[in-house]
């Protein structure tokens, strides 16, 4: 993968890109707190095929250092991205508050996705979220600021993960992040999400969920987004909620079977 970073008024934004053998592009987008490492288990399966993209989202990772979020502009940012690169039609993948970012994109940008894949993800749109679920996700950030940050990546870490290697993957991550940035965001990503409207997504969707995901309500809402739209759900076995990580070659099968399905009309 080459390292590469957009210059934005905001802030500069770090990628990575693995170039494949045609046009088809897969984009990875990363969860809250976490970094495109997530996704390590990934770009070696997909780069044999498709021109891989990972990055860090705005606030994390080496693009930590940015201002005036919002999930639209993250958007507006892996838009520039694929300016960059000349490419003009993607696969996107969102993991958790990746997954946000994703909506966003597709509600920007609809003509330019082939499909959305969405893991331990939930939808945009308020009435999917109780008020008193609303109240803590709003005040998400105010709460963990009174943990040790040190008790907090290890319980983080272990809340969404299986493995050991998912989770030192995760606690890296945060380490890396530090307590002033894992508070930064979680407080403006999660209450930009509430500000989010519902997408009329029309591309193929698939969304995955681990089998021991327990983080907040993840699994409801996910059967709700389902039961509204009759988008798929597949549970990954043997895996909590970075699922892509704790089962990655489960994962990467059944993506490849949806995206020969339903990209590729195999």
């Amino acid at each position: 993968m080459k390292e590469k970073k957009i210059i934005t008024a905001r802030g500069n934004v770090y990628y990575w890109i693995s170039e494949g053998k045609n046009d088809n592009c897969i984009v990875f987008c990363h969860g809250l707190t976490a970094d495109h490492t997530l996704f390590d288990m990934q770009i070696e399966e997909w780069s044999k095929d498709y021109t891989v993209i990972t990055w860090d989202i705005p606030l994390h990772g080496k693009s930590k250092e940015y201002d005036d979020f919002s999930i639209e502009n993250a958007a507006k940012d892996l838009r520039q991205i694929l300016q960059t690169e000349q490419l003009n039609q993607i696969v996107i993948v969102g993991q958790s508050a990746g997954g946000y970012i994703a909506q966003a994109f597709i509600q920007l940008y609809p003509d330019m996705v082939s499909a959305f894949i969405g893991i331990d993800t939930t939808p945009f749109g308020m009435s999917y979220y109780k008020k008193s679920e609303q109240f803590w996700i709003k005040h998400y950030a105010d709460i963990a600021k009174w943990y040790p940050y040190e008790m907090y990546c290890k319980l983080g870490a272990k809340s969404v993960s299986v493995t050991k290697e998912s989770y030192q993957s995760f606690y890296d991550c945060l380490k890396r992040l530090g307590k002033k940035g894992m508070l930064k965001a979680a407080d403006l990503v999660y209450k930009d999400f509430l500000n989010c409207k519902e997408v009329d997504i029309k591309c193929p969707v698939l969304l995955l969920l681990g089998e021991y995901d327990r983080t907040g309500y993840v699994k409801r809402y996910n059967e709700m987004w389902k039961k509204r739209t009759g988008f798929p759900i597949k549970i990954i076995p043997n895996a909590s909620h970075n699922s892509n990580f704790d089962n990655y070659v489960f994962f990467n099968g059944i993506v490849m079977e949806f995206l020969n399905k339903n990209i590729r009309g195999n």
